[in-house]
């Protein structure tokens, strides 16, 4: 039996053909038709959205999850770092040399401030803290009582952290407090062996910004639902607030933040994030014209100045509970329009057992209540009726 050259040709096209479609179907997966030696979509990063952080992004890597910590092209402060979760059990992406593979959930972690202890709070995860910076910084009465009867360890902060104490803890992750100066201690909790969880929070331009770092911390845990459903909730208050601010008030009173210290002004709280609070709760810093905030230094000079006029003043000395308080530490200060008003206000009117605010600790993890305070205490007349809970006027 033979094949004329027409045939043979003819054969040989129809196995070839045949040979191609079984390979573009051996290449589809569930329905997906895809080129055949075309990537497989599962090791493509694909975009998780985030609303208003800047400092970190997340990607979803097939059953992975992709983070980077974030430094701004032209930031003065922040780090770049790069973690790539991966579900224990599951295989590790290829293509990402350059991330720190972290196993999740993670099951015992360290915190260095004490708003990481609160993030964790918020995701039901305090049993999985074995360490904490420092217990004076800390106000959280579980963490303090499970300190005292050594569950949880001190660990120190920044360069005081002490190596041996974390060796020992021997935890999945340490979440570290980071802003890319000598202080950070990633590199050194890496070359002990140990994965350091860098948080910039405290770098971003919105309040809402540093409260979307709870899905960083979330994702940690494999409980990245729980942190979008508590940040949408936040969110959906704090922009409802602040669309009824823009509505209804007329002019912004000046504001000016922070207290006199060794020569220059000291303007604690008035980074980026908290002067966007003063601008939503329809005020006006005044204090400074720059819009970047990442702790310039401000001459006591030209701030005595600005404060002689300003109508308000928030977040003077740290331990400040009357005008007394402040004008004993600075009689100049009787000259300033907000005292002679009594427009000064200090946020320490919540605090723990032990004595310590609570505005550090938990108030930056609820937004929205500090606009209701900002906004009461600039605007009364928008919200009449409200009582105020991290903020107090000082007599």
């Amino acid at each position: 039996m033979f094949f004329s050259r027409k045939g043979t040709w003819t054969v040989l096209i129809m196995v070839l053909s045949f040979i191609f479609l079984f390979l573009v179907c051996c290449n589809t997966v569930e329905g997906e038709n895809r080129p055949f030696g075309q990537q497989s979509m599962a090791d493509v990063p694909e975009d998780i959205p985030l609303r208003y952080a800047r400092r970190f992004t997340l990607k979803r890597v097939g059953t992975s999850t992709l983070i980077d910590v974030v430094k701004p092209a032209g930031a003065k402060l922040g780090v770049s770092y790069r973690y790539l979760l991966v579900p224990r059990g599951e295989s590790v992406p290829e293509g990402f040399p350059e991330a720190l593979v972290v196993s999740t959930p993670v099951e015992r972690v360290t915190c260095g401030i004490g708003l990481h202890i609160t993030m964790l709070r918020l995701l039901g995860e305090f049993e999985s803290i074995v360490g904490v910076g420092k217990k004076e910084w800390i106000g959280n009465e579980t963490i303090l009582e499970r300190i005292d009867s050594g569950k949880v360890l001190e660990t120190g902060l920044s360069g005081s952290m002490n190596m041996e104490t974390m060796v020992n803890l021997s935890p999945d992750i340490a979440f570290v407090y980071s802003s890319g100066s000598d202080t950070d201690v990633h590199e050194k909790l890496e070359a002990m062996g140990i994965k350091p969880g860098l948080s910039s929070m405290h770098l971003e331009g919105h309040p809402l910004g540093v409260l979307e770092w709870i899905k960083f911390f979330g994702a940690f845990f494999g409980k990245s639902d729980d942190a979008d459903a508590y940040f949408a909730d936040a969110a959906f208050r704090y922009e409802t607030l602040e669309r009824q601010v823009g509505e209804r008030f007329g002019k912004r009173p000046g504001v000016i933040v922070g207290q006199g210290k060794r020569g220059f002004w000291s303007t604690h709280g008035s980074s980026a994030w908290f002067v966007r609070l003063l601008h939503d709760a329809g005020a006006n810093y005044i204090l400074e014209e720059s819009t970047d905030y990442e702790e310039n230094p401000i001459s006591f000079e030209h701030a005595m100045k600005i404060g002689l006029v300003a109508d308000y003043w928030i977040n003077p000395l740290y331990t400040a509970t009357s005008i007394a308080d402040i004008i004993n530490s600075d009689s100049r200060y009787t000259h300033f329009f907000s005292v002679k008003e009594g427009n000064v206000y200090n946020n320490n009117a919540a605090a723990f057992d032990s004595g310590r605010n609570m505005f550090w600790e938990i108030g930056m993890s609820e937004p929205d209540a500090v606009l209701r305070d900002l906004v009461h205490i600039f605007h009364p007349e928008i919200l009449p009726i409200h009582r105020l809970k991290y903020y107090k006027r000082l007599h």
